[in-house]
């Protein structure tokens, strides 16, 4: 099929995730305005039930459905994602949870395997509880690189198991010092923990690259963090929002006890080669 006249403009994308999605849908689907206000992305939608973006066309796709959709509109969503895929062979979909067959049959469609790689919870913050403090949030300096690089890639290896080049690590610290958006929480003088506040729009604000130092865990630093950071957002009129995976129960567990609730799951999906069938 060809989708070419599905394809809409950015600014008319952005306005479809405000009509069309209820507000918990665009807590689950925050990626929608990141990706939409990048250079040059991609969008398509029937202007109704459903909506599919990537900011470049080799980048992730996000796709939303509207709950219980007519069986026009998920053969089309899954059209859309056929051909998204026969462009990329390797790519990344991230949909809700409740649409893996749909995604199933777009790899079918594209003739490629398609696998879950990782359920997201997608959590926002409307009332904080605010956890007993130990230390404090700080901007990173220059002296904590190593300890930002340290972190980094106790983050990657724990969350995507894999890991990234010390030098990678240690460009990302570099980056990052005196940096208004990334935030160390310490105690002792030690750096135990590390977040980022990114996706910042008028009305919400996307915590990420969350992570406590594995020789301090288990003493609730990141859920200290996390909640300094929700108090400065909540008392500028954003609601913050996370990511947490869903197969780590005691890092949902944190959120929770700190006053996120849980407003769906988006499920990461990842094609590779040809299908063997």
């Amino acid at each position: 099929m060809d989708d070419a006249r599905y394809r809409i403009a950015p600014d008319t994308a952005l306005r479809l995730t405000e009509t069309l999605l209820s507000p918990d849908e665009r807590v689950a689907m925050n990626l929608f305005s990141a990706i939409l206000r990048a250079p040059e992305p991609l969008a398509w939608s029937d202007g109704r039930q459903l909506l599919v973006c990537r900011s470049d066309p080799r980048a992730p796709v996000w796709a939303w459905l509207r709950p219980g959709a007519d069986g026009d509109a998920q053969q089309l969503l899954a059209c859309i994602l056929s051909g998204r895929i026969a462009a990329c062979p390797a790519a990344q979909l991230n949909v809700p949870s409740a649409l893996g067959a749909l995604v199933q049959l777009a790899a079918e469609l594209a003739g490629c395997s398609v696998r879950a790689h990782m359920a997201l919870r997608a959590y926002v913050c409307r009332r904080l509880i605010e956890p007993v403090y130990c230390g404090a949030c700080s901007a990173p300096t220059d002296a904590d690189r190593p300890a930002m690089a340290s972190l980094l890639r106790q983050l990657v290896e724990d969350g995507d198991h894999s890991s990234i080049p010390q030098a990678e690590a240690e460009r990302f610290a570099a980056s990052f010092v005196g940096s208004p958006n990334l935030f160390l929480w310490r105690d002792g003088g030690a750096v135990c923990a590390m977040a980022m506040v990114a996706g910042r729009t008028e009305r919400a604000a996307r915590i990420n690259t969350v992570v406590t130092d594995r020789a301090r865990r288990g003493r609730g630093y990141a859920g200290m963090l996390v909640a300094q950071l929700c108090k400065r957002l909540l008392e500028r009129g954003a609601e913050p929002m996370l990511y947490a995976d869903a197969a780590n129960p005691s890092s949902c567990r944190a959120y929770e006890k700190i006053g996120f609730t849980c407003v769906g799951t988006v499920t990461e999906y990842r094609t590779h080669g040809k299908s063997s069938r």
